[in-house]
């Protein structure tokens, strides 16, 4: 999957107390078959998409950083470590330890789609102007990508509406899946070459959210960003570790987050989630995302492996560090931006036929009995529309899952999801369950994998 990646597994001594691991999980159950929608099928509706099959109107709408401690907590917006390069190479000790598939989930395994909620809605107490379409992540947008292009790996993912929104989450076999027999340099590498600021130390990742369109649909997207290069900052934090501008001031935050959001949210079967207030806001042209490699395989064109993930975070700048032996002595800092549009303008079937599916998924989804699908690809050229199973909980806990509807649908034109009933205070039944996201990966070789990639099995140095 499109990767991941998480720094609080670099540090020696985390505070989270990690979940128990699972080395490997059986698959959950699937659901009744609703529909199949096979790659042929998506060429006919995907000419009308051919103009608008490309991001437009992209802004950064939301950040926050998972903190290091034992209970879920986030500070919003947080800020991504601050690539500080060694000055002299040193061998870096190999990848070692426990890695989970999806740390999001195993962090907060009921809702992992509530902390991007609550950021949003904490940086922008009022709704946009314009209505949202669909809610995603770089792995769930990313898998649909793979999948139009001809990737042949399997995922799961499940779909919501809620608020009008057709939400995409990703699913895993348990939360605490983990990911046998991990090698490289993937993660010691970030922890040597990036540096968290004083004002958000204690941070195990930083994730984004954008807002943009794509294919006549207005997406809000979270991706993960792996640092900011300090000279793309057009002013540099202070001591403190906060910095103000016009869209998001700290002032600003503290009031979106209410005194009901400050305290503890006890999600069932789930650990509660806190938030606070710090940070800075990073500009997404001063974020990068890093890969390394090895320096045998330096011929191979990795950037160009990376564009289809860069492009659905539309991320600017790409940091690839190759390495003899676990001594890194050539980093490319490159600005790949212009390199984006250009694969964005020579994908323009691909990209067309993804807009197709993406409005197939949400009719469907707006259609359904409940709001309440999961797409899963099994097949090379195939994917399969089910049916939830009835006990996988709600998106978000009942006090989020409220204040969301109402900020996605002030007018409360969307109330009803998909001809069911009104989904509010559904999940106050006490139905929740521990949710268990993933998908199913084979038995691979993860020695060049990161968790950026969800540990595909796929990758070579």
């Amino acid at each position: 999957m499109y990767r991941q990646k998480k720094y609080s597994q670099f540090q020696s001594k985390p505070r989270w107390r990690q979940p128990e691991p699972e080395a490997l999980s059986p698959a959950p159950p699937f659901g009744s078959l609703v529909e199949t929608i096979g790659i042929a099928e998506l060429s006919g509706p995907a000419a009308q998409f051919k103009a608008s099959a490309r991001v437009t109107n992209c802004e950064l709408v939301a950040s926050y950083n998972w903190l290091d401690k034992t209970a879920p907590s986030i500070m919003i917006p947080g800020a991504p470590p601050r690539w500080t390069p060694l000055a002299k190479p040193r061998q870096l000790a190999e990848d070692s330890g426990v890695y989970y598939r999806d740390k999001n989930a195993a962090r907060y395994p009921a809702h992992p789609m509530e902390p991007t909620a609550q950021a949003v809605m904490a940086m922008h107490p009022e709704p946009f102007k314009m209505p949202v379409d669909i809610v995603g992540c770089g792995s769930t947008i990313g898998s649909l990508l793979r999948f139009i292009r001809g990737d042949e790996r399997q995922f799961r993912m499940l779909v919501e509406v809620v608020g009008g929104a057709v939400h995409l989450i990703r699913r895993e076999n348990s939360p605490t899946e983990t990911i046998p027999s991990v090698r490289g340099y993937g993660h010691t590498f970030p922890e040597a070459y990036t540096t968290w600021d004083a004002g958000v130390r204690g941070s195990a990742s930083h994730q984004r959210v954008l807002r943009y369109d794509f294919g006549g649909l207005s997406c809000i997207v979270r991706h993960e960003g792996d640092g900011y290069l300090e000279d793309k900052l057009e002013s540099l934090p202070d001591e403190g570790g906060a910095v103000t501008s016009e869209e998001c001031s700290v002032d600003a935050l503290i009031q979106g987050l209410d005194a009901s959001e400050m305290k503890t949210k006890s999600p069932s079967h789930s650990s509660p989630l806190r938030s606070q207030v710090g940070g800075f806001l990073v500009p997404q042209t001063a974020v990068f995302e890093l890969k390394t490699r090895s320096m045998f395989r330096k011929d191979q064109d990795f950037l160009g492996e990376e564009l289809p993930r860069l492009w659905v975070a539309q991320m600017p700048n790409f940091i690839l560090a190759y390495h003899q032996r676990g001594v890194f002595t050539e980093i490319e800092v490159m600005d790949v931006a212009e390199k984006v549009k250009v694969w964005e303008k020579s994908m323009q079937r691909e990209l067309s036929q993804l807009a197709a599916l993406l409005h197939r998924i949400v009719d469907l989804a707006h259609a359904s009995r409940d709001g309440r699908l999961e797409v899963s690809r099994q097949e090379l050229s195939r994917l399969h529309v089910l049916e939830q199973s009835p006990e996988l909980p709600l998106a978000f806990s009942g006090d989020m899952m409220a204040k969301w509807e109402d900020w996605l649908d002030p007018d409360g034109n969307c109330r009803v999801s998909g001809g069911g009933a009104d989904r509010r205070g559904d999940d106050a039944e006490g139905k929740e369950a521990e949710d268990e996201f993933s998908w199913a990966v084979g038995d691979d070789d993860y020695t060049a994998c990161s968790e950026k990639c969800s540990y595909c099995g796929k990758c070579t140095y």
